[in-house]
């Protein structure tokens, strides 16, 4: 029997498969090297497993509490301070949540109704405007500059309508490797005050800064501090995607609307997991782990002809292709796949009209070096015929 598909909502109809998705289960299918997906290396820290394991062991199987359990809480609240120098209560301002997407939706569905409008720097992090749609809202790009994807606030200012409900942030940025300012975000902020907007942040690479760039959270502005929801993750930092365990911090107003809204839909995130996770206060991996293979990747890239600029901050990089092929990104991406057995992401995932990113690709330098070399030797070979 077929589906009809007047069962689907708009809402669910409207969302399309994520293209990197879709691609990295093609290169997975044909052994392909991967040079596009986010994906952490190795296991997560030895103590992690040991505890999460003897959180099963003890009987730890059922409900937490929909807050998040109270140790997981607290070691959110001490890294934050720790780190950042941001003092959070991790008892009414932190909620544990189901990776940082379920940390997102669930900001999302606190501070935005059916028809407001959320504005999206641009590029963006593919699944937002899904999110954005899925909770009825409409998503407004804001371009980023051309010159070194700075947040441009008259570009934000002229954004605004009346319908405008809330920002939805990424820093460490993904595709771009911008890590925003403490200018841009001090900036922003003002607006979001003056004009009653909240500010989702999406910080999931946080840990993951490089070189002289400062991260500088909305979170860590006082002034600020009630129309913020800052989503964060373990799944980079320490090595558990497939943990998906996350978390929102916010003031204790928005906090209280976020945990109900985790209640109606995750109830809470898996007991035992956050149980091990909760056993490190710091996290195993940083910036400093993979700084050799972003400079390599970053020189490689700029070698084979692309134009290119170091990320600040992040796993991802973002080059420009039109000097070494003719081709828009989604088929250079698709060849270089089919040609070559090495994935890339096209640049035409990341903008509202896919041609805008027609000139770009995306590549993640979390690699062991020997894969991360094994990609770049294909697409370098590739690229050398000069057949264009």
């Amino acid at each position: 029997m077929s589906l009809n598909k007047t069962l689907l909502s708009q809402r669910a109809a409207g969302l399309t498969p994520l293209s990197v998705g879709r691609l990295a289960a093609t290169a997975r299918e044909r052994g392909a090297v991967d040079l596009a997906s986010g994906v952490p290396l190795g296991n997560p820290p030895e103590a992690v497993l040991a505890a999460a394991t003897a959180a099963m062991r003890a009987g730890h199987n059922q409900y937490a509490p929909g807050a998040g359990s109270p140790q997981l809480r607290a070691v959110v609240a001490e890294r934050l301070r720790r780190d950042r120098a941001a003092v959070v209560d991790p008892e009414h301002e932190v909620t544990i949540t189901s990776g940082a997407t379920e940390g997102v939706l669930a900001a999302l569905l606190t501070c935005v109704d059916p028809g407001d409008e959320v504005l999206v720097p641009e590029p963006w992090f593919e699944s937002y405007p899904g999110a954005v749609r899925l909770v009825g809202a409409v998503p407004r790009p804001v371009p980023l500059t051309s010159d070194g994807w700075r947040l441009d606030i008259d570009v934000v200012r002229a954004a605004i309508t009346p319908r405008t409900r809330a920002i939805l942030l990424n820093t460490p940025h993904n595709p771009t490797g911008r890590v925003f300012s403490a200018a841009e975000t001090a900036a922003l902020m003002e607006v979001c005050v003056r004009q009653d907007i909240v500010c989702i942040t999406d910080e999931v690479y946080d840990n993951f800064v490089f070189g002289r760039s400062e991260m500088t959270s909305p979170l860590d502005l006082p002034s600020a501090r009630e129309h913020v929801i800052a989503v964060g993750s373990f799944s980079k930092s320490l090595q558990m995607s497939g943990w998906r365990l996350g978390y929102c911090v916010a003031s204790p107003a928005l906090t209280a609307g976020l945990r109900r809204v985790v209640e109606r839909t995750t109830v809470c995130a898996p007991t035992p997991l956050q149980e091990g996770a909760a056993a490190v206060s710091t996290a195993s991996s940083g910036a400093e782990n993979f700084r050799s293979t972003r400079e390599a990747m970053v020189e490689r890239l700029a070698e084979a002809g692309m134009e290119v600029s170091p990320p600040e901050g992040g796993w991802f990089v973002f080059a420009r292709i039109d000097r070494v092929t003719p081709l828009p990104a989604g088929e250079f991406a698709t060849r270089l796949l089919d040609e070559a057995g090495v994935l890339v992401a096209p640049g035409s995932a990341f903008f509202a009209d896919p041609r805008d990113g027609d000139r770009w690709i995306r590549t993640c330098f979390v690699r062991d070096f020997e894969i991360m070399d094994q990609g770049m030797k294909r697409l370098e070979n590739y690229l050398r015929p000069a057949a264009w």
